[in-house]
């Protein structure tokens, strides 16, 4: 906010405050059809996945042998693998951008109040040191302070501008509230099994041991025993590398509900705390409006809604990314949830 009105800011920290409930939100699939549109890396992630795909059909069909065949799905795979990453990366970037410039414009309207409360500060300061009520130390503390919130109102503006052109970069959408997307209703459902056989990184593994059994299969019998050793170690690496996968692919399903859980649970305590806040920031403006209570008191009431505001901004996107990350080990793009 580029207002510097004490009314101005009054009324702004208390619409912020005083709704129940987060601005309205769009769709995560509304938002990144729209940075899917605005950036090509996403639709080149598809093309090579795409030429891939094209590339191990050709792959089986003019195999010869039973390995070239494996070793045309490797390299598909290794695709894939690569191509869920990249996904995974431009969804996060996306999610990360419009939640970096809520909590900019947060921080924005929290220095406004800081600033406004310096502002307050300094003139009582002025009177009082006019009277002869305050030493000269006292009084350059507090000039400092009003110098040092302005600054933070500066940098603050930056930031804030700073993050709505990477929002306008990454989507192509410029930067308002209801860009925070709506938070998903997910409940993980996948069996152990079922999340093990969608691990792309067994399935590499698999396809690798298989691949080195068809090398050691095909080897001549006059093979001498320096090479068939060599070949050996080779299965005994592809070995271990199997049972290396799945026990990750095992740990990684037990870590990735555990994170699902807890950031659930976390972003519920969030939302609690950002109901409290407002509660008492209402009760503050209460209390100002009968002169019971100073200006200064009802801002730093009013900061806390934004910084549980922020809270529950951060509670938001890690419990977004999460789901998206579980999505993603399945094999889905997440995009639209």
């Amino acid at each position: 906010m580029k207002s510097r009105g004490s009314l101005f800011l009054a009324l702004c920290a208390l619409t912020l405050v005083c709704s129940a409930t987060p601005v309205a939100a769009g769709t995560l699939e509304e938002l990144f059809t729209a940075a899917a549109k605005s950036n090509q890396d996403y639709a080149v992630y598809k093309l090579d996945l795409e030429i891939a795909n094209l590339k191990k059909t050709k792959g089986e069909i003019e195999a010869k042998i039973e390995l070239d065949r494996v070793n045309a799905q490797y390299t598909y795979v290794t695709s894939q693998a690569d191509y869920q990453s990249l996904v995974l990366s431009f969804y996060d970037k996306v999610i990360d951008a419009v939640f970096d410039a809520a909590t900019a414009d947060l921080d924005d309207q929290s220095a406004a109040l800081s600033l406004e409360n310096a502002k307050e500060d300094k003139k009582y300061a002025d009177l009082r040191y006019k009277n002869g009520l305050i030493s000269e130390d006292v009084f350059k503390e507090i000039g400092i302070a009003y110098d040092t919130a302005a600054s933070d109102k500066q940098l603050s503006e930056y930031t804030l501008q700073d993050a709505k052109d990477y929002v306008r970069f990454v989507t192509g959408l410029e930067w308002s509230w209801d860009l925070i997307p709506e938070i998903p209703s997910f409940e993980p459902s996948a069996t152990l099994e079922e999340w093990v056989a969608k691990d792309i990184s067994l399935e590499e593994a698999n396809l690798a041991k298989k691949i080195q059994d068809l090398t050691t299969a095909s080897l001549a019998t006059n093979t001498s025993v320096y090479d068939r050793r060599i070949q050996e170690t080779e299965n005994v690496r592809a070995d271990v590398a199997v049972t290396n996968a799945e026990s990750n692919a095992k740990r990684s399903y037990e870590s990735t509900l555990s994170t699902i859980k807890n950031n659930a649970a976390l972003l519920q305590i969030r939302k609690d705390e950002y109901t409290l806040k407002q509660t008492l920031y209402q009760e503050a403006q209460r209390q100002f409006e009968n002169g019971t209570l100073s200006l200064s008191s009802k801002n730093e009431k009013a900061i806390d809604v934004l910084s549980a505001r922020q809270n529950l901004l951060t509670a938001q996107k890690n419990y977004i990314e999460a789901v998206a990350s579980y999505l993603s080990a399945m094999g889905e793009t997440p995009l639209g949830l």
